[in-house]
């Protein structure tokens, strides 16, 4: 008979009908990745990076010096992109030895024309950032962008 009487919740105008003088509180979101992070990994996917030099941010060809990058917030960002189909991995060998000092070897190839990781393996590569390390190939793994992550804007990739 008197429902209207029932006891208050803290958010509730004293009348009902009436909207709450009071700001309602917003359940705080998940901080994305932070910008210059994003746009770092994207120059990295672009830039046919290796993993163990992800992290250890000498890969950057632009003024200015990015130091070490934590791995695991380069793992969750390559994450998200590889969820969303931007990104794919590709195999590559370590060239350590002659093959870096010796003219007649060819470094200057397409990352996307290396092995692809099958996708398995590929995420899980990426979630253990452990293992990018130039001790192992696991190191050597290319992110590298999709044809959908070609054809996508930067600004919309998550």
């Amino acid at each position: 008979m008197f429902s209207w009487l029932r006891r208050r919740e803290q958010d509730e105008p004293e009348i009902p009908g009436m909207v709450t003088s009071r700001r309602r509180r917003r359940d705080e979101q998940p901080a994305g990745p932070h910008p210059a992070l994003r746009s770092t990994l994207h120059h990295a996917v672009l830039n046919d990076t290796w993993l163990f030099d992800i992290t250890e941010g000498g890969f950057v060809d632009a003024p200015g010096t990015w130091g070490p990058l934590d791995p695991q917030d380069c793992s969750a960002q390559l994450l998200r992109w590889f969820d969303a189909g931007l990104v794919e991995l590709h195999q590559d060998d370590d060239p350590s030895g002659e093959a870096l000092t010796d003219p007649a070897v060819d470094l200057d190839y397409e990352a996307a024309d290396l092995p692809l990781i099958p996708f398995g393996e590929a995420r899980a590569l990426l979630a253990d950032p452990g293992r990018w390390t130039d001790e192992t190939p696991d190191g050597f793994a290319v992110p590298v962008p999709t044809e959908r992550g070609r054809d996508t804007p930067v600004d919309r990739w998550p």
